[in-house]
Parts: structure tokens; C-alpha cells; sequence
């Protein structure tokens, strides 16, 4: 009996989450009922082959796991299954090329079917498969009676079809298993490359994220398989040649020594694998060597700063968690790489301003690297900067709360995010550290809880978690983890026994009525009924004040008469300290950062805004602008004729407003209409269009 990888899916969906419902796992992998319920039967038929009890549907919609099939899981993840899985046409076609790639003997259509135990039929179709995935790397399938089936292409290319290749099947539940059985990799061989790959972290003072520590050993292995079969490169892009020289460079050629590669192309093809890998910690020593990288992303805090008129109060160390993941980036984009996981899609429907805010913030690192940043390396920073913005709001937490530990494999953008929306949705747990898997087993700090993206050998209480969760997985996650730790369901808290308890305090005058009425409160979503929830979700809700909400007629002025800097941020904060937007102490820390600070605050031409930090006296968001006649010197060192008062008393409420205002003033045509404006109506209708 074999399970198929939808079946494992689903299986590993249900165990990890016993909580959900049929419908969460049809909308989680994209399902439908048919073909939910088909699924399941094959499971419970696997089940039942491997001596364990089946699992059955509740009317709840829920699932009754039998504890031993969540024991066998959790024991061993995927190993209870590993040897009945049956491969899909799609992993078959990435075996058929690895085998091509690796093999140096003539490989005939016995070779395959025997090795896949598939029919002769099925091979002709996956080929006709294989055939159209190799066009995407410019490779030909090739057969001949004399050569079998083999590759046409530069090495370059079938170099990049490898790891494409490597990195897709280690993605199945059971790939390191499939790597190493159908490339015959002796155990031995893979752990002499996990210490080589040690070596390299120690001499470069970094350490590596525990994906890319999964990905290298088999990259590099069966590269240095291509090479010792005489399979080597005759050029490479021309970006590779500059690596030579670099720490990179010389830390890869021991290892190469070591192997007999005494090639620079393959040197250079080496090191470029080690430079483009997420990195999960970079020694502080290490950061000051790449001057040109940090004085770089100094530059891009500092224009996120100015665009979201916010003080980033730990900048030193956003700037090392940007350096670490600016590094690997940088060269990915460079060598036209592209190891990431695309989350564009899963980041920009709820932060799509912030990415704008950041898009403009990154052109120092644009320059540096000569080019635009694609989408899906840019998104990673808003996911970066986003996660910082949303820390700094966050309250403390006392010493008497539960404490956990957030273990995430991937990059630092991604691991940095789940830590601040596990903090945020859990403010009834102290979160004191996120690390690697590798860390997670060195970590000696005291910790009750442990929320990770892998299941991890421990005693402590273990929740699985995704690195982006939606809003109704977040109700879902929420109420499965207090289920678990409290024995409390927030849904489903039985009604008969909540009416003991009122029955022993109160006289109960309409039992049935009584019933009802706890039942329908019972059933209202984990948000309606969930305080702290709620608060988080409030918070999120507060992201949609507008810039119509904050420049109107109360506070908008345009004066007939020139006054001093000064005067102007007075006019337009006397709305905001009437309305108790602003404290008094507010205006005073305004003027005095422009006069002893002078920061460069112009964000269009003649146009200044001046503001604080959230603690200098902000009770609520506000705005207000003052249009003078003509331009006048703003602390010596500026001119404008438009000044405009931003406070905010957190760092992020006030991006939507502040980003739709950006982009008025960028357009030339816009800010002119401002210029000219006659009345306080004019300004506004700019205000509002859309």
C-alpha cells in the first residue's frame, strides 16, 4: 500500500493540526470535498495496512485522531511513511533528470523503469515531461542506442538544472531519502561535506539557515561528482570573476583543495553557493568587513526613517538583521540566483503600502548592487523592516508569564516576522528568543513553550506553526495552542457545565432560554469572544486611518503673510494641541530636533515635515499643514514654503496616510495644484482624489 503526496499532505495536515476542520484542510490545500474524502480513505486504507486505527469525521466537522497514529507521526515526522510513498509524475520527471546528472554510465529505458518500477509506457510520458521542464534551462533530452539517454546543454545550465532539481525533491516528505537512494550517496560521504560545510561557517563567522544547511551537502557533493567525472565548466557569467580574492573565495578553495579542484571556473561556481546562502547569524566582527554593504543599508534606515517619520530606537540592530540578509541577496541577484521562497503573494494584499515605503527606502542598496531589486528580494526587506516597526510598539511582558522559544529554518527576514506576529497574538506569552534548529538544541536559557516551522526533538510543550499565517489560521493556531495548554477550547466550552455553575450562584428563571442564549455566545468567532485576540486584531484594524482623515478644514491652513519656521510648525499644531492630539511638550521637541539635530526632513521639493518620536508626547495620530506665500529657511539649513506636523503615538498606525501623501507630492502636476491653491477646498480635493 503507498501513499501518494497529496495523501501525505493531508495526513500531515490533520496530525499537526487535530483542531481543524475538513473544511480548513480543503482550504489549506486547495481541495475539494471529493476529493478530501477520497483522500482520507486512502489514508484510513494505509492505516489499516500498517496495523493502525483509522481516523474518523465528527459531526463537528472535526477529525477523531487515534493517538496512535499521532504517536507513530510524531515519532519518526514522515519515516513511517518514507517507504510506502509513491512518487507523483512531477517528482518522477525531477528523479529522471537527477539520475541523467549524476549517472556516468549508459542509462537505456530498463535502467529507468527498473529503478522507478514503472511501466515502459509511463517512462515515454514523464520523458515527454522531462523534455519540456529542461527547455526552461536551454537542455535538450537526447537517446541514442549507442549513448542512452543524456543531456545537451553547456555544464552551466545542467549545473543550474541540478540544484534546481535538488532543492524541489528535498521539498517531498521523504527527499533526502530519494536523493540519496537514487544517486547512491554513501552516509560517510554526505557527513564529510556537513563538516567541511562547518569549517566554512566557523572561518567566515556565520552561520548559515538551517534550509541552506539541508540544500549544500547534496549541492556540493553532487557537483564534485560532475567534476571528478570530467563534467566541467568551459565559462561562467561574467559577475562570477569577481568573486576571486573575496574571504568567500579563499575559504572555498581548501575545500576545493581537498577534492583535487584546482579549476577557478569551478572555484569561482563553488564559492558562489556559499555566498549566496541565507544566513542565520553573522558575527559582529564579520559585519565591519563589508563596508560598502553597511554603509549602504545605514543609508536605507535612515530614508525608512524619514519616509515613515518614525526613530527606529534599536537601529544597530536592524542594520546587522539587514546586513544579514542584504549579503546572501545581494549575490543571489548578482548571479542571477534565486533561492527564496516567493511570499510576495502571501506579504503584499495586507502590506502593500509598506512595500512602497520600502521600495523607495532600498535605493542605496540599489546602487550598490547596480540595479533594481526584484519583487520577491524586496518583499523579504518589507517583511524585515515591517516586523521592527511593529517590536517597537510591542509592551513588556513580566517575569511571571510562560516563556517560549520561536524556532524558524528559515532566512532572518522570514524568522524575525513570525517571532513579532507570535509575540502580537500571543501577549499572555513572554517570547524571549527565535533560533535556528541547530541553536534551538544549544539554547540553554529556561523556557516552557517552543513554537517551530519543523518538529523538534524535545521535552518542552511543541506547537508546529507556518511562517505566515492569514487571519483565520491565526484564530485557529490561537485556540489549538490553548486547548493544549490550559485544557480551555475558546469555541466550544460545554454549556451543562457552565450552568452548574451558574445554577449554584443564581436562580435561573428560563433554563432552555439560558441554554440558547450561552450557546449562540459560545459559537461567536475566537475575535468577538477573545479579549487579547481582539486587541491584535484592533491593532491591525487601526492601520486603516486615511489621509482624509487627518488633513481637513480644521487642519489645513494657507496664510497671506510670511512667518519664521518656528511660527508655521506652531499654526499647524495649534488644531492638534486644541483637539489634545498633541501634548504641548510635542511642539517644543519638534523645533528643538530641527535646531539641534537638522535632519534632513524635505520630502518634496519646498515641502518639510516636521515631527518626534512616539514618546515625546503624542496621545493620537495627527496632521496638519501650513501653505506659505514663498519659501522661508527652515533652521538654516532647508527651504520650503509648505510645512506639515506629523505625530504619531505608534510606528506604524500612520503609514496608509503618510504613504498616500508621498505619493501626491512625488507627482509634479499635484504638487504645483498645491501651490496654487486659493482655498482650504482646493488643497482637499487633492487630498481626497483617488
Amino acid at each position: 500500500m503507498y501513499l501518494d503526496q497529496r495523501s501525505c499532505l493531508v495526513l500531515k495536515a490533520i496530525v499537526d493540526n487535530p483542531a481543524a476542520t475538513g473544511k480548513d484542510i480543503e482550504q489549506q490545500l486547495v481541495l475539494s470535498r471529493k476529493q478530501l474524502s477520497y483522500t482520507i480513505k486512502k489514508i484510513n486504507d494505509y492505516l489499516a495496512d500498517s496495523g493502525l486505527e483509522k481516523i474518523t469525521r465528527l459531526k463537528t466537522g472535526k477529525f477523531n485522531i487515534p493517538l496512535s497514529v499521532i504517536e507513530e507521526y510524531k515519532s519518526d515526522e514522515n519515516e513511517a511513511i518514507d517507504g510506502n510513498y509513491s512518487y507523483t509524475q512531477d517528482e518522477r520527471m525531477l528523479i529522471l533528470a537527477l539520475i541523467i546528472l549524476i549517472s556516468s554510465e549508459e542509462l537505456s529505458t530498463y535502467h529507468f523503469t527498473s529503478e522507478l518500477e514503472i511501466s515502459k509506457n509511463t517512462l515515454m510520458s514523464d520523458m515527454k515531461k522531462l523534455q519540456k521542464f529542461l527547455a526552461n534551462f536551454n537542455i535538450k533530452l537526447f537517446y541514442s542506442r549507442s549513448d542512452g539517454y543524456t543531456l545537451l546543454g553547456s555544464e552551466y545550465s545542467k549545473r543550474q538544472l541540478l540544484i534546481n532539481v535538488i532543492k524541489k525533491l528535498l521539498d517531498l516528505p521523504n527527499g533526502e531519502n530519494t536523493i540519496i537512494r537514487f544517486c547512491k550517496i554513501k552516509d560517510q560521504k554526505i557527513k564529510e561535506i556537513e563538516k567541511e560545510i562547518e569549517k566554512i561557517e566557523s572561518k567566515l563567522e556565520m552561520r548559515f539557515t538551517d534550509q541552506r544547511v539541508q540544500e549544500l551537502p547534496y549541492i556540493l557533493y553532487l557537483v564534485i561528482c560532475r567534476i571528478t567525472q570530467g563534467k566541467t565548466l568551459s565559462q561562467l557569467p561574467e559577475p562570477f570573476h569577481h568573486m576571486v580574492g573575496t574571504t568567500e573565495y579563499s575559504t572555498i578553495s581548501e575545500l576545493a583543495s581537498r577534492y583535487k579542484i584546482n579549476d577557478p571556473l569551478e572555484r569561482m561556481f563553488l564559492t558562489a553557493q556559499i555566498q549566496i546562502s541565507n544566513i542565520h547569524h553573522l558575527d559582529k566582527n564579520r559585519l565591519e568587513v563589508e563596508d560598502n554593504l553597511v554603509l549602504a543599508t545605514r543609508d536605507v534606515i535612515e530614508n525608512f526613517e524619514n519616509i515613515c517619520c518614525v526613530k527606529i530606537n534599536e537601529a544597530d540592530k536592524l542594520q546587522e538583521a539587514l546586513i544579514q540578509h542584504c549579503k546572501p541577496a545581494f549575490y543571489r541577484i548578482k548571479y542571477n540566483y534565486h533561492i527564496e521562497t516567493d511570499i510576495t503573494d502571501m506579504v503584499l494584499p495586507q502590506h502593500k503600502y509598506l512595500h512602497e515605503i520600502v521600495s523607495k527606502s532600498v535605493v542605496p542598496f540599489e546602487k550598490l548592487l547596480g540595479g533594481k531589486l526584484p519583487d520577491q528580494e524586496l518583499v523579504y526587506l518589507t517583511v524585515l523592516l515591517g516586523s521592527w516597526l511593529r517590536r517597537e510598539g510591542l509592551l513588556d511582558f513580566v517575569e511571571s508569564r510562560r516563556k517560549a522559544v520561536v524556532v524558524c529554518t528559515n532566512g532572518v527576514s522570514v524568522s524575525n516576522f513570525l517571532f513579532i506576529t507570535l509575540k502580537e497574538l500571543f501577549p499572555e506569552i513572554e517570547f524571549t528568543k527565535c533560533l535556528s534548529a541547530r541553536g534551538f538544541y544549544e539554547h540553554a536559557e529556561s523556557f516552557n513553550i517552543v513554537f517551530s516551522t519543523i518538529r523538534l526533538e524535545t521535552d518542552k510543550v511543541q506547537f508546529i506553526v507556518k511562517p505566515f499565517l492569514n487571519q483565520s489560521s491565526k484564530q485557529a493556531f490561537r485556540e489549538k495552542v490553548f486547548q493544549e495548554l490550559e485544557g480551555i477550547n475558546l469555541h466550544k466550552i460545554q454549556t451543562e457545565s457552565l450552568l452548574a455553575i451558574i445554577e449554584e450562584h443564581a436562580d435561573i428563571k428560563d433554563r432552555e432560554q439560558l441554554v440558547r442564549e450561552l450557546e449562540r455566545y459560545i459559537s461567536l468567532p475566537v475575535s468577538k469572544n477573545d479579549e487579547a485576540f481582539n486587541n491584535a486584531l484592533n491593532k491591525e484594524l487601526s492601520l486603516n486611518i486615511i489621509l482624509e482623515d487627518l488633513l481637513t478644514f480644521e487642519t489645513v491652513k494657507i496664510l497671506d503673510e510670511t512667518v519664521d519656521w518656528k511660527e508655521a510648525i506652531k499654526i499647524a499644531s495649534l488644531p492638534l494641541l486644541k483637539s489634545k492630539a498633541f501634548q504641548p511638550r510635542y511642539l517644543s521637541r519638534m523645533i528643538e530636533i530641527i535646531e539641534d539635530d537638522q535632519p534632513y526632513i524635505m520630502i518634496a521639493d519646498g515641502v518639510v515635515i516636521a515631527h518626534g518620536s512616539v514618546n515625546d508626547g503624542v496621545n493620537q495620530v495627527g496632521m496638519g499643514l501650513v501653505k506659505l506665500p514663498e519659501r522661508i529657511s527652515v533652521g538654516g539649513y532647508l527651504d520650503a514654503d509648505i510645512i506639515i506636523v506629523l505625530g504619531t503615538p505608534d510606528t506604524t498606525i500612520h503609514l496608509n496616510a503618510l504613504d498616500k501623501l508621498n505619493r501626491i507630492l512625488e507627482h509634479k502636476r499635484s504638487l504645483a495644484k498645491l501651490r496654487k491653491a486659493k482655498n482650504i477646498d482646493d488643497i482637499l480635493e487633492l487630498v481626497t482624489q483617488k
